[in-house]
């Protein structure tokens, strides 16, 4: 296992090490958010900031230890499936949303419905995504196939949740409800059309790095994209960095409140 070398590049510490300290400052101040406003639901997020931490801690180990088989599956298995969590939280932003301004009639699938179903073909391709990087060390080629099969399924699902993001907000433009109107001449920050802003913006992110990392696992070692380092830090790396970021200047939680606060507006617009 020591003789083999598993990049088709030289792995830079620094850059490791840059990205290791940015997902570290911004998964703490997801943390802070998270307890301080009561939104639990966001510890997928922070799951998923926790998988990149790992991933960039190993790839900074790995870059200094080019032959450990080890630390290059760890790291490729982290950063690979950590997109798919924030993907999820995504997901749940948008079913409470419907909820919060009941929005239900506007949705092509029923809310409840609608993250479970996301999430749970989330949870298969990181479940494949797993399989395959697990399966790096024994048969690469088989392996890498399992990967492709997973980031296609992730990509179906997010592709079909963007398509029914885009008919709710579409529906709720053309005839706003009134809890809808009632919100957002409250909010001091953004309505409801600046909570769909974050979630197209965040996913917009997520499914052009999902692409890139599918025709990644398409090509071979030779390829552009696994020749050069480049690319992960371009466009997976810094898009993911930058879901993050958007989610702590533009937090769903400040319109989008945690499920008791949501039964309690709901509660004082039927009175």
């Amino acid at each position: 296992m020591g003789d083999v070398n598993p990049w088709s590049y030289s792995p830079s510490p620094v850059a490791a090490m840059i990205f290791l300290i940015l997902f570290t400052i911004a998964t703490l101040w997801h943390i802070v958010i998270m307890f301080r406003r009561r939104v639990l639901y966001f510890i997928v997020l922070v799951l998923g900031g926790g998988l990149e931490i790992s991933g960039y801690a190993t790839r900074y180990l790995a870059s200094k230890d080019r032959t450990n088989l080890t630390l290059f599956i760890i790291q490729t298995l982290c950063i690979l499936v950590a997109p798919a969590l924030f993907a999820a939280s995504i997901y749940m932003v948008l079913g409470r949303l419907i909820m919060l301004v009941r929005a239900e009639a506007f949705s092509p699938i029923r809310p409840t419905r609608l993250t479970k179903i996301f999430v749970l073909g989330d949870l298969l391709s990181f479940i494949i995504q797993i399989m395959g990087s697990g399966m790096l060390s024994n048969n690469f080629t088989l392996g890498k196939t399992i990967i492709l099969v997973g980031l296609l399924a992730q990509i179906i699902f997010f592709g079909l949740f963007i398509l029914a993001a885009i008919l709710v907000s579409r529906r709720l433009a053309r005839d706003p409800t009134p809890i809808a109107q009632r919100l957002d001449s409250r909010s001091t920050k953004y309505g409801w059309t600046g909570v769909m802003r974050v979630v197209f913006l965040t996913s917009a992110l997520i499914f052009i790095r999902s692409l890139f990392r599918l025709v990644e696992f398409t090509g071979n070692k030779d390829s552009p994209m696994q020749s050069s380092e480049a690319y992960l830090y371009v466009c997976d790396s810094t898009l993911m960095f930058g879901v993050l970021a958007i989610l702590i200047y533009l937090h769903p939680s400040e319109y989008v409140p945690n499920r008791k606060q949501t039964m309690q507006i709901q509660g004082e617009e039927l009175m």
